[in-house]
């Protein structure tokens, strides 16, 4: 394994890693307090990621991006993870590969080029939401369309100009509509998390994204690589946690001494740190196999990633809310919010099942010899 990173990339890490101590940090407080962004700050983030090269740099070439290989854009996805405030990137959400020429243009190039910004509509409200097997939206043919009905959580209130990347089950089987967010018929709950509610919404045949019953076969070429990203974000995120616990640990004061002289606290410290170098260990070898050529491995490899990143993820959480919360509380800082706020809690139980069973089947399909 090679991790001799070219100067370009560590140049542009170091430039992201100053970006998110000066300019991304500085909003985190106030995000967390009226729950969003005023758009001349949006307008500011954006216009600093494309200034410093960022924009689209991880889709694929042929769709318009950069084309950055798996190992270096781990190195930027652990900078993104130090900050609590959501940085668009350009990523294009996978499903959108699966676009119709028709569709590149109403849709994939819209959102590359920033004009458009995509929402997947896959939870729905309920414990079993993330749960591909108890959604309950539905599509029925009609007319040569589809006609659908059902309720979505969505991570974020549509905008002008926004559209869904819609989960419905259809007479074929799970399949995925691109839905405009001013459709007749669909309306934005804002009461707590937006949803989504489709009170027979028409749509016509050519909405439908990929083949009818494929959902989840969309975008799993590239699935595994988006994990292996995904958990060096994670890693980013528990490096941030650990600089949030220490920095806590040395401040506050309990009974006459801070609470970094406490075993238990140190204790939490060195077991987070163990955690987050094992972790970041495994996301770059599974990274150096995506770009080495490893397909027979990566799907599993990729999902160890996924699985191992999530429970370090969890884990930090638990350690770093006890830290703040124990002896001694901070009113200004909620770990659990802030890492849940860019990691949904079911979306990560569910991730990791995934994983599980994906770990799973490659080890009984083992062959010695």
């Amino acid at each position: 394994m090679d991790f001799d990173f070219p100067p370009d990339i560590i140049m542009l890490r170091d430039m992201l890693r100053r970006f998110v101590q000066k300019e991304a940090r500085p909003l985190e407080m106030k995000y967390f307090t009226s729950g969003t962004l005023e758009p001349e700050e949006r307008t500011r983030l954006r216009q600093a990621i494309e200034q410093m090269g960022l924009w689209g740099l991880t889709v694929p070439e042929e769709f318009g991006g950069g084309g950055l290989d798996t190992t270096s854009a781990c190195l930027i996805e652990e900078e993104l993870g130090k900050t609590f405030i959501p940085l668009d990137t350009g990523e294009i959400p996978l499903p959108l590969y699966a676009c119709s020429d028709e569709q590149i243009g109403q849709y994939l190039e819209p959102v590359l080029a920033g004009e458009r910004r995509a929402i997947i509509a896959a939870r729905e409200p309920g414990p079993t939401g993330h749960q591909p097997e108890h959604w309950q939206t539905s599509a029925g043919l009609e007319n040569g369309g589809y006609r659908i009905n059902g309720r979505k959580s969505l991570s974020s209130s549509p905008e002008a100009g926004d559209f869904l990347i819609l989960y419905t089950r259809t007479p074929q089987g799970l399949s995925v509509f691109l839905v405009e967010a001013d459709l007749p018929g669909l309306k934005i709950s804002q009461n707590g998390s937006p949803l989504a509610v489709l009170d027979n919404c028409r749509l016509p045949a050519g909405a439908l994204l990929g083949e009818a019953g494929s959902a989840l076969q969309l975008g799993a070429s590239a699935a595994p690589r988006l994990w292996i990203r995904t958990g060096a974000r994670y890693v980013g995120i528990v490096e941030r946690l650990l600089e949030m616990a220490g920095e806590h640990a040395r401040d506050w004061i309990s009974h006459g001494a801070a609470l970094a002289v406490r075993p238990a606290i140190q204790e939490m410290l060195a077991e987070m740190r163990t955690d987050v170098e094992s972790a970041r260990w495994l996301v770059y070898h599974a990274a150096w196999l995506a770009d080495t050529g490893s397909p027979d491995t990566l799907r599993s490899s990729a999902a160890q990633v996924r699985l191992a990143t999530g429970e370090m993820l969890q884990r930090a959480v638990d350690r770093t809310t006890m830290i703040f919360c124990g002896p001694g509380t901070s009113a200004q800082i909620e770990p659990q919010r802030m890492v849940r706020s860019v990691v949904p809690y079911d979306a990560l139980q569910f991730a990791m099942q995934q994983a599980r069973a994906v770990i799973a089947a490659a080890e009984l399909n083992r062959k010695e010899g």
